[in-house]
C-alpha cells in the first residue's frame, strides 16, 4: 500500500471512530437518546422511538396506588410549559416525589405526549435541617395534644420502602433503638437518607400512632 493510500485509510478510519464516539456520547448505554420534555412532547417525529427524557415531576400529578404508576413531567426546573405523561411499570425509586427530577427511558407513543417506561432514576437535592427544638420520638409519644410537630429520630434499619407502600419508613428514639414510630410520607426522601440516618420530620401523629409527615430532611449532623 503506497503512502497516499495509507494516509487516506487512516483519515477514513478516524472519521468513523469520531462518528461512533459521537453516537455513544449522544445516547445512553441502551441506545436511548437524551431529550428534554419540550423536544418530545407533541413531536410525532419521535413517536414509536425509544428515548430518554429528563423532567421535573409535576406536583400532585401522580398516584402511588396505581399500577402502572402514571405521572406528569415538564422541563427540569420549569413551572409551566409542555408536559409529558409517563406510564411507569417498574420499581419506583425511594427518592421519587413532587418536584423531583426524573430521568425516564422508554417508548414514546401516539402523538408523543406519553412515554411507556420501565426504567427510571431520580435525582433530588440533599436537604438538611437543624434538630434544634425538635421533639424526640419518646417526647412525641408522650405529647397527646393534636397539631403539627417537628420530630427527630433515627431511621430503623431496613424500614425504608418504595413510595407505593403504605409506610415509607420508621424512626426510633435513639441511634441504638428505643420507641419506634411508623412514618407515612408521599414526598421525595432526601438524597443520602439510609438506615441509621438521623432525620428531622414535620407533621402530625394520627390517632393510629402513625406520624403523617409533610416534610423529611436529614439532620445537619449528617453532613
Amino acid at each position: 500500500m503506497n503512502k497516499r493510500a495509507r494516509n487516506r485509510l487512516i483519515g477514513i478510519t478516524a472519521i468513523i471512530v469520531f462518528a461512533v464516539a459521537a453516537i455513544i456520547v449522544g445516547s445512553g448505554a441502551d441506545g436511548a437518546y437524551s431529550k428534554t420534555v419540550s423536544e418530545v412532547s407533541g413531536n410525532e417525529r419521535y413517536a414509536g422511538e425509544r428515548v430518554r427524557v429528563t423532567g421535573s415531576v409535576i406536583e400532585g400529578s401522580w398516584n402511588r396506588k396505581t399500577a402502572p404508576m402514571i405521572f406528569e413531567i415538564r422541563n427540569e426546573g420549569a413551572t409551566d410549559g409542555p408536559q409529558l405523561t409517563v406510564e411507569f411499570d417498574g420499581a419506583v425509586p425511594a427518592t421519587f416525589g413532587d418536584g423531583v427530577v426524573a430521568i425516564v427511558t422508554g417508548t414514546l407513543d401516539g402523538a408523543s405526549r406519553k412515554i411507556d417506561s420501565q426504567d427510571m432514576v431520580t435525582k433530588c437535592p440533599s436537604r438538611y435541617e437543624s434538630i434544634e427544638g425538635a421533639l424526640s420520638v419518646d417526647d412525641l409519644l408522650g405529647d397527646t395534644a393534636p397539631g403539627y410537630r417537628v420530630v427527630t429520630g433515627w431511621v430503623v434499619t431496613g424500614s425504608i420502602a418504595p413510595i407505593t407502600e403504605e409506610f415509607r419508613f420508621s424512626i426510633q428514639n435513639t441511634a441504638d433503638g428505643g420507641s419506634v414510630v411508623p412514618v407515612f410520607y408521599e414526598g421525595a426522601l432526601p438524597e443520602g437518607m439510609d438506615s441509621g440516618s438521623q432525620v428531622v420530620l414535620g407533621g402530625e401523629l394520627d390517632d393510629k400512632g402513625t406520624f403523617v409527615a409533610v416534610s423529611v430532611a436529614l439532620s445537619k449532623a449528617e453532613q
